[in-house]
């Protein structure tokens, strides 16, 4: 039996690398910690950093799975190591590197265990409506071969055998013509793998009709990045922005940090920035308070940057840091269960 990878690196180490310090480590700021006396800044490997066990491992047929994370790999990361190689090394780059740049993009804003949670929290409304939405549709579909969802947002999907759904007939003995259909779903692993999948294959599109940049820090600055690293910006002025925007959203922002020295950016429908442009030190400052706010709990650098302890001071809580322990603890088994019974 072949050795599944359970480790799954949601910010790949072909990315993180371009943040390694002299010793060939990457420093981490936790922006959760259990204690005052934690240290603030830490140094790791790469191998060792913004993985989670099981994250993307599902149970097909009796037998774990790690197929999303060799289909990510194969199709987004691999590709993307030689233009990024370009890219931070000022290289040109073709037509077929942008495209391949922006697909993974595409990959790191929908694969983070944020991007997770987000599903999770929008489910939880939205699981009704769409089981009833399906429910209405196997009612007008006799040869239910494919069922489909023609839904709002993201979660418009085309249902597969990759979507945990069972269709029953609730037979009434007395009379036939009350038979009830009943269907039945759960939200966790599996919906959330088959929206990351959605995305990638439908909606990534959108991202291609962009005019991208790249883009520099002042001299003398530089940028970290997170585990949250792509940056979907509604900006209207210093005092009012939000991080909700889309990959389509007109005037909207997208920022993505390729190394300490160079971001992919656009603004959507406008032209591009010509190529590497150094932004003001205003500038700079900015897009660097937008990276570690969108952080979930860690922030990558190359150096001890005070300047992001400024920015996002650390939350000291040890029940939180304890819960969130158990959720991911919890996770593979949790949803093992279900997709031992709904597939």
């Amino acid at each position: 039996m072949n050795k599944i990878k359970a480790n799954n690196h949601y910010v790949p180490q072909l990315y993180l690398k371009q943040w390694v310090d002299s010793e060939n480590k990457v420093c981490i700021y936790k922006t959760l910690v259990s204690h005052e006396n934690e240290k603030i800044w830490r140094k790791k490997s790469i191998a060792s950093i913004a993985y989670q066990k099981h994250l993307y491992t599902q149970l097909i047929t009796g037998s774990e799975s790690d197929d999303l994370e060799k289909w990510l790999d194969k199709n987004y990361e691999s590709p993307a190591q030689a233009p990024i190689y370009k890219a931070v090394n000022d290289k040109k780059l073709s037509k077929h590197d942008w495209y391949v740049l922006v697909r993974f993009l595409a990959c790191q804003d929908v694969r983070t265990p944020a991007r997770l949670l987000e599903h999770l929290s929008r489910q939880s409304h939205k699981q009704e409506q769409i089981l009833q939405d399906i429910l209405e549709r196997i009612k007008h579909d006799s040869e239910n071969d494919l069922l489909l969802y023609s839904g709002a947002a993201e979660d418009s999907c085309e249902l597969d055998k990759s979507f945990p759904l069972k269709v029953r007939v609730e037979r009434n003995p007395n009379d036939s013509e009350m038979d009830r259909l009943r269907v039945e779903s759960y939200i966790g692993r599996a919906t959330w793998i088959h929206s990351l999948k959605h995305l990638l294959k439908y909606s990534e599109k959108v991202l291609h009709q962009h005019k991208w940049s790249i883009i520099k820090p002042a001299r003398g600055y530089s940028w970290p990045t997170s585990d949250n690293p792509v940056i979907k910006l509604n900006y209207t002025d210093e005092n009012n922005y939000d991080y909700g925007g889309g990959w389509g959203r007109e005037r909207g922002n997208i920022f993505f940090p390729l190394s300490p020295q160079h971001a992919m950016f656009v603004q959507i429908g406008d032209k591009p920035i010509l190529k590497g442009t150094r932004l003001s030190e205003a500038l700079t400052k900015q897009v660097k308070k937008f990276i570690v706010e969108h952080a979930h709990r860690s922030i990558f650098s190359n150096s001890y940057d005070k300047e992001v302890i400024k920015l996002r001071p650390r939350i000291i809580d040890p029940n939180a840091v304890k819960n969130e322990e158990k959720q991911i603890k919890d996770w593979h088994e949790q949803n093992n269960k279900f997709e031992k019974e709904f597939f």
